[in-house]
């Protein structure tokens, strides 16, 4: 009998972080309990497949030896595979779907050598008749393919992530903030429709802004502080990152701190006040907690209106393009950065509840949703490919 079930892996490995998911989608299942006219709709895979096992791994290109990404992808494969073989009874085979971002970590000279060498540490571990990469125009290519045009999936982890919330608001503006960056990613007719393509133009056109909940240094964000009735300018060393602040004002938990901290030493709340005193070149001898209190949430105020500015040149911008109020634009929000970031800045802009959407995947999923979401397109394309489907 055919097989009528697939798995697929979805990875997105970023320079820091790698995220994977395992989705499992049981074809005949699907065709029996979707309506004809929904089953090319993502939505519908979406309520529909199995998330079996997902999760990240951080691995920091820059600081670690680059071959041994390779043990990440081993320990990657055998778990899912462990996983299917609990699911489905006797070994089963699985595509792998791949998104990248890593190739813009300095590990790497060029583009095109980290397209490539990360090409090659897949076919390592994983048959290479069974990959794909995403570009940016969201098309599936082989290794050779993705090697022989790198540009076109570097740095395309949002494609599809804009491509499956798109779908569900057709109109409105993609707002996806992690641990390192912010994408905002305009929604037209359920497609993105970016100006830019590259992290250079998205960069240019403010479709993506480099700040995030986790990774981003202190004095990316602000140069100096309230401190004892003054203003005082900081120190520009990596003595702390946005993690700390968040930790120190309760907004992440020590789970949710998932890089490594400016010191080496660990993530309690007790050090993250140690580390963001040294900003100020204190220690907790010198600065009182309190004072350190002020500092996290003056900083925190900074960076939502770094963001808030980013927001606002994103709505002015996608209104002149399409003509249309503010008052009709639908905000997909998802990301670590979600409820923390996002949400409050768009209710400091006023918009209202009917305009925010955050629903559809669970708190955890939402951290690992361009791997997922990649894993949805992917499941849509074998439909077509199997001609389960026949798209509209």
């Amino acid at each position: 009998m055919k097989k009528n079930y697939e798995f697929i892996l979805s990875l997105d490995i970023g320079g820091a972080n790698t995220k994977f998911s395992l989705l499992f989608l049981d074809f005949e299942k699907y065709i029996e309990e979707t309506e004809e006219e929904d089953r090319h709709f993502y939505k519908s895979i979406l309520a529909s497949y199995e998330n079996l096992y997902f999760s990240t791994i951080y691995f920091p290109f820059w600081m670690k030896q680059k071959q041994d990404f390779i043990l990440v992808l081993r320990k990657i494969k055998k778990s899912i595979e462990d996983k299917i073989n609990k699911h489905i009874k006797g070994k089963s085979e699985y595509l792998i779907v791949v998104t990248i971002t890593a190739e813009l970590s300095d590990a790497f000279n060029t583009k095109k050598e980290g397209i490539s060498e990360i090409c090659e540490h897949l076919t390592e571990v994983f048959d290479e008749t069974k990959i794909r990469l995403i570009n940016i125009d969201s098309e599936f290519l082989t290794i050779t393919e993705a090697k022989a045009d790198y540009l076109s999936v570097s740095a395309s982890n949002w494609v599809a992530t804009s491509m499956v919330f798109g779908e569900r608001e057709k109109l409105g503006i993609l707002l996806d903030m992690g641990s390192t960056t912010l994408d905002l990613i305009p929604i037209k007719d359920g497609r993105p429709v970016t100006i830019g393509k590259t992290d250079v133009e998205r960069l240019l056109n403010y479709e993506l802004l480099y700040t995030g909940i986790l990774r981003a240094p202190i004095p990316s964000i602000v140069h100096s502080v309230p401190f004892r009735n003054s203003k005082c300018p900081i120190s520009f060393e990596r003595f702390a990152i946005m993690a700390d602040i968040y930790r120190i004002l309760g907004l992440i938990d020590e789970q949710d701190y998932t890089c490594d901290t400016a010191d080496g030493r660990g993530k309690s709340p007790e050090e993250c006040y140690a580390r963001v005193s040294r900003m100020l070149c204190g220690d907790l001898m010198l600065i009182k907690l309190e004072e350190i209190d002020e500092i996290a949430s003056y900083i925190y105020k900074s960076q939502k209106n770094m963001v808030k500015d980013s927001i606002v040149f994103a709505i002015d911008q996608f209104v002149r393009r399409f003509v249309i109020p503010t008052s009709r634009i639908k905000f997909n929000i998802t990301g670590l950065g979600a409820n923390i970031v996002i949400i409050p800045v768009l209710k400091e802009l006023y918009i209202s509840d009917r305009q925010i959407i955050l629903k559809g995947l669970s708190k955890k999923e939402h951290l690992i949703s361009s791997a997922l979401c990649l894993g949805i397109v992917f499941l849509k394309k074998r439909m077509e490919d199997r001609e389960i489907i026949s798209i509209k």
